[in-house]
């Protein structure tokens, strides 16, 4: 998923929350929508597998998740 900069207002529009995370967290979140493991975001995204998960964690609790199930459950509509 690359989110245009139109496409991303549009995206605020339906989850106003998103608008809490960071550049790089926006670019984890787009990694954990698919079905990669979290050491496979880490090495896509050229971050250890130490910051791919304090961004999760940033990203859960930004928002208010608890685990990579939720977020998938939340936000389904956006990877089908």
């Amino acid at each position: 998923l690359k989110l245009a900069k139109e496409a991303f207002q549009v995206l605020l529009k339906q989850y106003p929350e998103m608008a809490n995370l960071s550049p790089r967290e926006m670019e984890v979140f787009e990694q954990l929508l698919s079905d990669k493991t979290l050491p496979m975001v880490a090495d896509e995204l050229c971050i250890s597998e130490s910051a791919a998960h304090f961004h999760c964690k940033n990203i859960y609790r930004k928002l208010k998740l608890s685990s990579r199930r939720q977020l998938l459950m939340m936000y389904k509509d956006l990877y089908e």
